[in-house]
């Protein structure tokens, strides 16, 4: 399986049937609709301001239901979203989106609702704020704006510090004469001010003010023309007028939240009338006809054509596309290979010169993170938990595919750990040897089956590893490592020799792809000796093996600069080319030493895990401390470990993989369809 193969189809539809044909289309969810020539007698529909108009009801509806989950939380199972989406008819949709205004209207009243909502929580704010500055006045049983009688003078306002009645009439004695009588009453005071009320016979008005004006006296900003209790009181009553508004308010809010899935339904169906407008403007037509173009996998061209012809009054044409034509991609793979589909769409969909990467990445991509991972244990618990999201819920589309992929991830996980003898760390020997005294579960375990099971117990006895234990043969691993990547680069070089065949380049083909593999084999044995100490290859390999090295670095030298027409041009680009090669592969194969770094951090966290929750000598207090902090661990390792494996794993295929063949370039194929978030629109049989 590889890129789908893509075909371009008119259509041509009486006018009286081009919203069913339309709408057709859209249910089917194949074609992509490519703006189509204008011709005579056929002008471009336009379709923008009803678009526009039908967003802001998209909108409105969108912003009801985010209203409504703030006020009313739908209570959902953490295994929601793996369910899959409700399924309803197209007789059904069409039935019940006749109704969609009234959901509509419920809408606006839930905005309207919210508007209150906030309008009467900003009121209630700004009178609470009015009544704290009253507050102070509330014994005050004159208005503020009291200024005296006929023969008296009243000052009512405050002073910048704490005065008591006797304090301020000290305060005042020396500002003013001996024979000039104040009267004077503290209302409230606080530490950094006072409200006071002075009385002063009127003749001596002035005099008394400028003593307060020295002392700081300020009248109040917004002086009561009633007893400040009146005032106080009122605000009260508007207070609860706004909290009765807020109230009301908000309890229909949640009385309407009984129309969720009516809302959820108006915002799908709204999202699609938006989808369908905007793409109505790829449309042409006359007085009488409707012409769409577009482009349609060729596997399902045929019944599309039959679908169409069979239900309406339709001219269908297909075509293959020219070569200047941008056609969409589509991938087809089985779900082994379909699960890492997203991963190469993160990076770039392929050019039309490009091989679907998929088949070979998908081997690679869970091998690779099956090693760095690395611990059996924690690829259980991911295959058995995707195994029930994949087998007893309704995944679909992207999701499906994520859960396909971290299932494989698990199952290569497994086998990766089991080689390494890593079930969650070491907790299968330890257990058995701190709580059972069995030191040598490994020996026992192949003793009793009767056969060599455990390769690792050379090293441990009490190892369970079937190949050997990275922890203990850091070497080897670092070793295996650079061996896959090479594996891996190869794979990449072969993918791009297939590339250039394909494109009838065979002498460019063999030339970049042989001499740089010859290279690469033939130092090979040589780095594993640096490595892991003389004696790692053979040496009468090595020996043999040099001299592909120097085969294959002649072959470059001669042939990298084939293009140049003269010879010392040919042999400068030929040197630089075997530079590259060099210093380029010795790079990337070096990058493969993540492998070695991740499945030891793994591993290593995890066996320091189990250690903690052994330390203490009783077995009961073991027990007690162990099981806490093995579940607590382990759930972190593997959640730090997971993230990490992904990102290094991902890196590994664009960086190193990729670089050998990919282009990229490409766009995805995006059809008109039914994109919908909370419902399935199944086709009426």
């Amino acid at each position: 399986m590889a890129k789908v193969k893509m075909k371009k189809i008119e259509v041509v539809t009486v006018l009286e049937e081009s919203k069913k044909v339309f709408d057709f289309l859209q249910v089917q969810g194949v074609v992509e609709l490519f703006n189509s020539e204008e011709k005579p007698g056929l002008s471009p529909l336009t379709t923008a301001q009803t678009a526009l108009q039908v967003d802001k009801y998209l909108d409105t509806c969108l912003t009801a239901l985010s209203i409504i989950d703030r006020y009313a939380p739908e209570k959902k199972p953490i295994t929601a979203s793996l369910r899959g989406l409700p399924e309803i008819s197209m007789s059904e949709y069409l039935e019940k989106s006749e109704k969609i205004d009234k959901t509509l209207s419920y809408c606006y009243d839930i905005c309207s609702c919210e508007k209150t909502v906030s309008d009467t929580k900003v009121s209630v704010a700004r009178l609470e704020a009015a009544r704290k500055l009253i507050e102070p006045w509330i014994d005050l049983d004159v208005p503020m704006r009291y200024k005296g009688t006929d023969t008296t003078a009243a000052f009512i306002g405050t002073l910048p510090a704490d005065y008591t009645k006797q304090t301020l009439e000290t305060a005042l004695s020396p500002l003013i004469g001996e024979d000039v009588g104040v009267e004077c009453e503290i209302i409230s005071n606080s530490r950094d001010r006072s409200c006071i009320f002075a009385l002063c016979a009127k003749d001596n008005s002035e005099e008394v003010f400028s003593a307060l004006r020295t002392l700081g006296f300020a009248y109040p900003s917004d002086a009561t023309k009633h007893p400040p209790r009146v005032r106080f009181d009122r605000i009260g009553a508007q207070i609860s007028s706004e909290e009765e508004k807020f109230q009301k308010a908000k309890d229909k809010i949640i009385a309407l939240a009984e129309k969720r899935d009516e809302i959820r339904f108006a915002c799908d169906c709204f999202k699609i009338r938006r989808d369908k407008y905007a793409q109505l403007e790829n449309v042409c037509v006359s007085d009488f006809v409707m012409v769409m173009g577009g482009y349609v996998p060729e596997q399902k061209a045929e019944d599309l054509i039959k679908k169409l012809e069979n239900r309406f009054t339709v001219a269908v044409t297909l075509t293959n596309p020219d070569e200047t034509d941008s056609v969409p991609v589509l991938f087809e793979n089985k779900p082994f290979v379909a699960a890492v589909e997203p991963i190469t769409e993160m990076y770039a969909m392929p050019s039309k010169q490009d091989i679907d990467p998929n088949p070979v990445m998908s081997v690679f991509y869970y091998l690779l993170f099956g090693i760095m991972l690395s611990d059996a244990g924690y690829g259980l618990l991911m295959a058995i938990g995707c195994g029930i999201a994949k087998f007893k819920f309704k995944v679909t589309g992207k999701l499906k595919k994520t859960v396909d992929m971290y299932f494989w991830c698990g199952i290569a996980t497994v086998f990766w750990g089991a080689l390494f003898g890593s079930w969650f760390g070491d907790i299968v020997p330890r257990v058995a040897q701190q709580f059972f005294g069995v030191a040598d579960i490994g020996v026992r375990i192949n003793t009793a089956l009767g056969f060599e099971l455990f390769h690792g117990v050379a090293d441990n006895p009490g190892s369970i590893a079937i190949w050997f234990e990275p922890v203990n043969n850091p070497t080897k691993l670092l070793l295996y490592s650079f061996l896959f990547g090479i594996i891996h680069l190869f794979a990449g070089v072969i993918l791009g020799m297939v590339k250039m065949i394909k494109q009838k380049n065979i002498i460019g083909a063999l030339c970049d792809g042989i001499p740089v593999m010859l290279l690469v084999v033939g130092i090979a044995p040589l780095g594993a000796n640096i490595i892991g100490g003389e004696g790692t290859v053979d040496a009468s390999i090595s020996g043999v093996m040099i001299w592909v090295a120097l085969a294959g670095a002649v072959l470059i030298v001669l042939t990298a600069g084939r293009d140049s027409k003269n010879i010392i041009g040919k042999l400068g680009i030929g040197l630089y080319g075997l530079y590259n090669a060099a210093s380029g592969w010795m790079g990337d194969i070096l990058s493969y030493s993540r492998l070695l770094a991740l499945g030891l951090c793994t591993g290593v966290i995890a066996t320091v895990v189990n250690t903690l929750g052994t330390i203490p000598d009783s077995k009961a207090a073991k027990l007690g401390l162990l099981v806490p902090v093995f579940i607590f661990g382990h759930i972190v390792n593997m959640a730090i470990n997971l993230i990490g494996t992904y990102v290094h794993t991902n890196r590994l295929q664009y960086v190193e993989f990729f670089a050998k063949f990919y282009e990229g370039g490409g766009r995805s194929f995006t059809p008109l369809k039914t994109d919908t978030k909370y419902i399935k629109i199944m086709e009426d049989k």
